[in-house]
């Protein structure tokens, strides 16, 4: 049973990992040139720019230690749902409406 703990804590740790990567790599990303051939998504320039800050707090909060499952199901969903309000069709229009990413990135350190 030891080893199923560990290797729960292990996987988890990696998860919180990956969603900080891709949360400061999108930051990173912003002011980036667009690359042709690049990824099918791409990130919501504007929302990002808007909620950078947020965003390298969520990734920061990440990376320090467990977060609560809530916290974590809500950071999983905004990585990886490319219909979600960190990515666009269109790199310079967002499908949402202003302050959607902001509130989802407030949403996830409340609940962390």
């Amino acid at each position: 049973m030891v080893w199923v703990e560990r290797l729960t804590r292990r996987h988890e740790r990696h998860m919180r990992e990956a969603f900080a990567f891709s949360l400061e790599r999108a930051v990173r990303d912003v002011d980036e040139p667009l690359r042709r051939g690049g990824a099918a998504v791409t990130i919501d320039r504007p929302a990002v720019a808007e909620a950078a800050p947020l965003l390298l707090r969520v990734a920061a909060r990440l990376r320090e230690g467990p977060q609560s499952v809530e916290a974590m199901r809500l950071a999983r969903r905004l990585v990886t749902d490319a219909a979600g309000p960190l990515y666009s069709p269109t790199p310079h229009r967002s499908e949402y409406p202003r302050g959607t990413l902001t509130r989802s990135a407030l949403e996830i350190l409340i609940r962390s």
